[in-house]
């Protein structure tokens, strides 16, 4: 079997897994697409464990920052003018880390961000079952990799 092949079969199955858990058992409270975008950073970030560590530095530190940044504008009234404010100097801030290795691949520090805003915004333990679904998806990006190449091996042997 081609590798492409083979990987499309992994990840339908790994699909259905996550479907399942992410929206099966709502009570772990994962969001299904933040995996699907995290699973997409691990293949943009190169796939294999480059793939998955590249982009869970930078990651991270866009949801945390982007949470800190959401409950500065709470502090500060919740205006729009403070969400202007607060949320260009993240964007600052975000560019700017990626002088620190670790923290290097700036898209993926906006796909944290972009997840945590777009799971409410709300700086509370939502960020738990944010950073769970980063890693749940990068967790599955590998997972089906692998699979992919191990069944594209067994056919050619």
């Amino acid at each position: 079997m081609k590798l492409l092949h083979a990987l499309a079969v992994s990840i339908a199955l790994l699909v259905g897994l996550w479907v399942y858990i992410s929206i099966g058992l709502p009570d772990l409270k994962f969001y299904p697409w933040i995996g699907f975008v995290a699973w997409a950073a691990f293949f943009a970030g190169g796939g294999g464990t480059v793939g998955f560590i590249k982009p869970l530095g930078a990651s991270l530190a866009g949801i945390l920052l982007t949470a800190l940044t959401m409950y500065g504008v709470g502090v500060a009234g919740g205006s729009l003018i403070s969400l202007i404010i607060l949320v260009s100097i993240l964007a600052l801030i975000l560019v700017l880390i990626a002088d620190i290795s670790y923290f290097s691949y700036t898209p993926a520090a906006f796909l944290g961000a972009a997840t945590f805003f777009g799971s409410g915004g709300k700086p509370d333990e939502s960020i738990i079952y944010v950073i769970l679904s980063w890693l749940a998806g990068l967790t599955l990006g590998y997972l089906s990799e692998v699979l992919g190449k191990k069944m594209a091996k067994k056919e050619i042997a």
